[in-house]
């Protein structure tokens, strides 16, 4: 008789949840003599924090594993997917087909008791520049998010416009900024550092000029505001926000803008989920004080959701060498995330570039077939002493069909072959064709 296999819960979590809080991931492969069949569903926990680093080659199922987990979270029920969001980094600009029925998989899905339904509770953000001509194109797109230029540090600057410390327009911006907390200028525009760099007459011309044109830039981002947009905006329970940053797929410097996005949204909510925290610490020792406290006292504090950050193209926010605007905001996550609720999911083809933090502090790799030697030995130093066998050599001998991969699980010191469940929403990530897609019908003739 199959019974169901939890990833990422211990034994203690077990007995006191027991499937509650997770979400249907995939079924095992079992191996009988050459035939190899699916087997034992397999079931993520969601409820409490998790790194979870997803890899696999170009067109290998990553950001379709990612969106799964998606899907499942706010497809929860309602008394669990209300403490949970997702805040999705959508580098490519294709996670936005959500909304919609994945229609052309209708027979797939039915064989695993799965309908097509496009998500009801998500919502798309695109940058307040880009906003209106995303619209004016039919991109389906809900609506606008802007930052505020005095929420950005000097460094924030510089990796941004992707400059060395040393470089004199750098230290012109750390000046600048030095200038206005010693003015005590808290809420200040592009114009307003523009105008500034331009009197600073202790540097040159030249280096004026440069720091001008590279802030007169940043305005052409389309990104800032005088206001910003709220994170309680963004942070919605039982909701997925999908930052829409394709918008700079092609710029120059395009991922220093979207590391810009990713760090200092991943930085506000951090904050804000660990004031929360206290504020639930105490909470919880009041209650228990109180015998006479009832349940539905403590169900009527509004508290923050806790939040699931789903990142594509990882290694180029968080790579091995050097640094992105986005850096310290992700690694902090990735060490201190659990205390505040925070869950990373990070997607890439190439794990021999990620940043050695993400290789040390995931607690569930999923790993769809990759064949290159360095993403081979990154994922081979995963390793724990527990495993018999490397990740890559469970990796060869899965079916060569969608959706198969390994699941290593350093919570039950376990590793799982997997096939991923179909999506019940529409798939926006695969490679376009030649041949148009025709869908058969049935006309019960």
């Amino acid at each position: 008789m199959a019974f169901n296999i939890l990833i990422g819960r211990n034994e203690s979590d077990k007995k006191k949840f027991g499937e509650e809080g997770t979400i249907l991931l995939g079924k095992s492969y079992v191996k009988m003599g050459r035939e190899v069949s699916l087997s034992n569903p397999i079931y993520l926990d969601v409820i409490k924090a998790h790194v979870v680093f997803v890899v696999g080659k170009r067109g290998g199922g990553k950001s379709y594993s990612a969106s799964v987990i998606a899907e499942g979270i706010v497809n929860l029920p309602d008394h669990i997917a209300k403490n949970i969001s997702v805040i999705l980094f959508d580098t490519m600009g294709v996670f936005w087909t959500m909304k919609y029925p994945n229609e052309k998989d209708a027979d797939l899905l039915e064989q695993w008791g799965l309908k097509p339904k496009g998500l009801e509770k998500i919502q798309v953000f695109t940058p307040i520049g880009q906003f209106e001509s995303a619209k004016d194109k039919g991109i389906p797109t809900d609506k606008s998010f802007a930052i505020q230029a005095s929420e950005l540090t000097g460094e924030d600057w510089r990796l941004a416009f992707e400059l060395p410390g040393s470089h004199p327009v750098s230290i012109l911006i750390e000046k600048t900024l030095g200038d206005f907390a010693e003015q005590k200028r808290d809420n200040y525009n592009l114009d307003d550092i523009i105008d500034a760099c331009k009197a600073d007459v202790s540097f040159t011309q030249e280096v004026r000029n440069e720091a001008v044109n590279r802030f007169k830039t940043a305005k052409r981002w389309g990104l800032f505001s005088d206001q910003g947009t709220k994170i309680d905006v963004l942070v919605k329970g039982g909701s997925v926000s999908v930052l829409d940053l394709s918008a700079y797929a092609t710029s120059e410097g395009g991922w220093g803008v979207k590391a810009l996005v990713v760090g200092l949204i991943c930085k506000r909510v951090f904050i804000e989920r660990m004031i929360s925290r206290q504020l639930e610490e105490v909470e919880a020792i009041k209650t228990g004080y109180s015998y006479f406290k009832l349940e539905e006292e403590t169900d009527n504090i509004e508290r923050k959701p806790l939040v699931w950050f789903i990142a594509d193209e990882a290694h180029e926010l968080l790579p091995a060498e050097g640094k992105t605007a986005a850096t310290d905001a992700l690694v902090a996550i990735l060490r201190e995330g659990r205390q505040p609720g925070l869950s990373l999911l990070l997607i890439t083809q190439q794990p021999g570039k990620i940043h050695s933090d993400v290789l040390t502090q995931s607690d569930i790799v999923l790993a769809h077939r990759i064949t290159a030697k360095r993403d081979v030995d990154a994922l081979n130093s995963m390793m724990q002493s527990y495993l018999g066998d490397t990740l890559t050599a469970s990796l060869n001998i899965l079916p060569s069909e969608s959706g198969a991969a390994i699941i290593l699980d350093d919570n039950s010191e376990r590793l799982y072959p997997i096939r991923v469940r179909p999506k019940f929403s529409w798939h926006g990530g695969e490679a376009p064709t030649a041949i148009k897609y025709k869908k058969s019908d049935n006309l019960g003739i």
